[in-house]
């Protein structure tokens, strides 16, 4: 397939002044004097993208990818490199970009039609079909600024789609609008898909990028992490935030030390394996290693709902222990307890363990939960519930599907219909 876009060693530096002033010294002495900090939000990004393909982009906030689309779409100049594309493009960026908010919708609707090349008689032939879409009533009469998010972006898209571009490009926009438009958009994209159009669009909704590309790239800090295959390069993505996550409970912990140490004196130190947000125990036994893995037990940190994972967790022990028992604590991103569980209520006993043994133990389920993020609570501790070793946020990981659910859990329903016989009766 001919190359839709292909971007060469793209490159986008920032200048810095700690203060406007500082800006004013440096022009006015040519560079002479340097005021300024350099801030490469992009460095040595090259891909091509394939007539006919989705490809998404995925990464943490502040890695560049909306600096990307931006030089893409040509709105921002690159510092080192080149953008070249094949087609008219259609972009939605952030939030009301290209859109006057002192017009009113359709003003707004033949300005943008105009910069994407349309005629004025080729955009009063597309209008019924952008108003339809966009479904805003009145308020396509009304200025801009009138307008709630939501309607913002069901005007922007509308008015893209309308245009049949041969490259659409979508930094995030759909996630402003409610579910009956995400659905309709996800609709639409998939019938743009079939007919060719090469779509490039940034999102943080896994689901999305596995329901709708052929392919991803991951960027962090300005750089290309990965690009490949969605699911690999997502699960890429999750390693990648919850390394951050771990990152950040270990600097909180290390705070709250230094404001109280004796409230903190308990918390056992963290060892180089397991992460956690808080950690308690007297330490007769010791998390030494935790993994979630999938059916061929291989680690991951995306999870398909309805999907067999495990969860392996690993103890040393320091005393000997009779019958340790060992559980599991699923909650939602929110603190809510969605799930627990443990070796004794499974009718496991271990027996006796000696002073130097590692066990490890394995929790087996099908994900059946609804998309979202969740953490996983690890413990060890006595039949009397005497803590040997407590990790709370021991696992972070995401579940994702291809389809909409609503709540927090998947009950896997399945629908059936069929038609009734209309009963006649006679009335007398």
């Amino acid at each position: 397939m001919p190359a839709a876009i292909r971007v060469e060693s793209v490159a986008k530096q920032y200048r810095i002044y700690n203060r406007p002033v500082d800006r004013l010294k440096e022009s006015l002495t040519r560079g002479r004097w340097k005021t300024h900090r350099e801030f490469w939000a992009l460095s040595n990004i090259s891909f091509e993208v394939e007539a006919g393909t989705t490809t998404g982009i995925i990464g943490p906030n502040g890695s560049g990818k909306s600096t990307l689309l931006q030089i893409i779409t040509g709105t921002l100049e690159p510092t080192h490199g080149t953008v070249w594309h094949n087609g008219r493009i259609a972009a939605l960026l952030e939030l009301g970009a290209g859109f006057n908010p002192e017009f009113t919708g359709i003003e707004n609707i033949f300005m943008n039609s105009a910069l994407m090349g349309l005629s004025k008689s080729e955009t009063e032939r597309l209008l019924p079909e952008i108003t339809s879409f966009a479904e805003i009533g009145d308020f396509i009469d009304q200025p801009l600024k009138t307008y709630s998010s939501g309607m913002y972006i069901r005007l922007a898209f509308a008015t893209a789609i309308a245009s049949s571009p041969q490259i659409l490009i979508v930094d995030e926009a759909l996630s402003v609008g409610d579910a009956v438009f995400q659905h309709r958009c996800t609709h639409r994209i998939k019938e743009m898909q079939e007919n060719g159009t090469t779509i490039l669009f940034v999102s943080h909704d896994p689901g999305a990028i596995r329901a709708l590309c052929s392919r991803a790239i991951l960027l962090d800090n300005g750089q290309m992490a990965a690009d490949g295959a969605p699911a690999d390069v997502l699960d890429r993505y999750q390693k990648l935030i919850m390394d951050r996550e771990a990152a950040y409970a270990e600097g909180q912990l290390a705070i709250r030390r230094e404001k109280s140490p004796a409230a903190t004196a308990n918390e056992i130190p963290e060892t180089a394996t397991p992460q956690f947000t808080y950690r308690h125990g007297n330490r007769d036994a010791e998390i030494v290693r935790v993994d979630l893995l999938n059916r061929e037990r291989r680690a991951v940190k995306l999870v398909e709902s309805g999907e067999l994972v495990h969860v392996r967790v690993r103890a040393a022990f320091h005393e000997d222990i009779d019958d340790p028992v060992y559980g599991i604590i699923i909650r939602n991103r929110h603190g809510i307890h969605l799930y627990g569980t443990n070796s004794h209520v499974q009718g496991l006993r271990s027996g006796r363990v000696k002073r130097g043994e590692t066990v490890e133990t394995t929790f087996s389920f099908n994900c059946w939960l609804a998309p979202d993020l969740y953490a996983i609570s690890i413990a060890v501790h006595s039949p009397a519930a005497v803590s040997f070793d407590w990790m709370d946020g021991a696992l972070f990981f995401r579940v994702f599907s291809d389809i909409p659910i609503e709540g927090v859990a998947n009950l896997n329903a399945t629908v059936s219909m069929q038609q009734c016989a209309i009963l006649e009766t006679t009335i007398s």
